[in-house]
């Protein structure tokens, strides 16, 4: 194997794949990366089993072949090497690289290419296509709602559905709900739960980017196609909760807010919520939302701010941490918060449109 390319191009295909190696694991190979010689240049892969990224850029083949290297060596070398060309060469038979680049060179060993993992590369079904803004918007808006809990797995992960010219993302941990539809090019149907990690590295990966993203199926894997990079995800098991059930559909008192208004009270009376459950209380009435926190040990707070409120007055007590988790990541002026109930869940909706929902249950006080 032995091929050229520009020292930046190889940096950045390091950066995009590096997150998806995994150094705890019985398997040597997965720390590294996999480098393999294609018809258009280098291709460069990264899998745990779980996850996979895989990005190409162009390159100068003399002779073609593959080879794996230990990732975050090879991504230091690269950083620090100077913006020219960098060459690479293996000799056949072995997995030792030589790296230079003007006056540098370096040698180092690697593991064989065939025997790293094979990332799906079948016919992919695609379903669904829709901008990378939107999908970093739709990850962003329910991604914090999913469980850390791994005895309950289809909770750790994000429900993604997609027909009828709709997306939908859909996460909880049993105490909250994240709901979020956009519109999309749809062809056929979705009902995956995909793994927060991808989730994650999605987010990380399409920053910045205006293009599209594809979203299919192959070998029982989820697979997104973002502008030259290739990510592909093992499903999470399991059924995920009907959450249509949860969220509510009439309630007793609506209040209209301003959403930086409300997350700036929160956090000022949640200060003195030191209890595990952050509790802060809420009531409108007469035009005037009131926020009350109370930790004997530590003490209290209190806070009034002008709302439009109708319906029925009622005083439920929320965790605030939850409430903030939502609030960031709304993009209206303004929010609707809905009470069905002291003890019923309420829901959080923007103001200026209906594509987005954050149910949350209430917290029992006494006293």
């Amino acid at each position: 194997m032995r091929i050229r390319c520009a020292q930046e191009d190889l940096e950045r295909a390091m950066s995009t794949v590096i997150r998806a190696t995994s150094s705890r694991t019985s398997m040597p190979i997965l720390a590294n990366v996999l480098l393999e010689t294609t018809g258009q240049g280098l291709r460069v892969a990264a899998t745990d089993l779980e996850l996979g990224v895989r990005t190409e850029i162009p390159a100068q083949v003399e002779r073609g072949g593959l080879v794996t290297l230990p990732a975050r060596l090879l991504s230091e070398i690269v950083a620090a090497l100077p913006p020219s060309a960098v060459e690479l060469r293996v000799e056949e038979g072995t997995a030792v690289a030589e790296i230079t680049c003007e006056r540098s060179s370096f040698e180092i060993l690697g593991l064989p290419g065939s025997d790293f993992p094979r990332m799906p590369d079948g016919d992919v079904s695609w379903v669904c296509e829709l901008p990378a803004s939107v999908l970093r918007a739709l990850i962003r808006s329910t991604l914090f709602a999913a469980s850390t809990d791994e005895t309950r797995p289809f909770l750790t992960g994000v429900y993604v559905t997609a027909e009828e010219g709709a997306v939908r993302f859909v996460a909880t941990d049993g105490g909250r709900l994240a709901v979020r539809r956009a519109p999309a090019t749809v062809q056929g149907t979705l009902s995956v739960i995909v793994p927060g990690k991808a989730m994650h590295e999605l987010v990380r990966l399409s920053a910045g980017s205006e293009g599209t993203v594809r979203i299919g199926l192959v070998d029982n894997q989820a697979v997104f196609s973002l502008e030259g990079v290739r990510v592909t995800s093992r499903l999470v098991g399991g059924q995920f909760p009907n959450y249509q059930q949860v969220i509510p559909r009439e309630f007793k008192q609506r209040i209209r807010v301003g959403t930086e208004l409300l997350r700036a009270a929160l956090r000022r009376v949640s200060i003195t919520a030191r209890d595990s459950a952050t509790v802060v209380r809420m009531s409108a009435q007469a035009g005037v939302l009131r926020l009350q926190s109370n930790t004997p040990e530590v003490g209290r707070a209190r806070e009034e701010i002008e709302v439009e409120a109708s319906g029925e007055p009622m005083e439920v007590a929320f965790n605030a941490r939850y409430l903030l988790d939502a609030l960031s990541v709304l993009e209206s002026a303004e929010v609707w918060l809905e009470l069905t109930g002291p003890l019923s869940p309420g829901a959080l909706r923007p103001a200026d449109g209906p594509d987005y929902v954050y149910v949350v249950a209430p917290v029992r006080v006494y006293g």
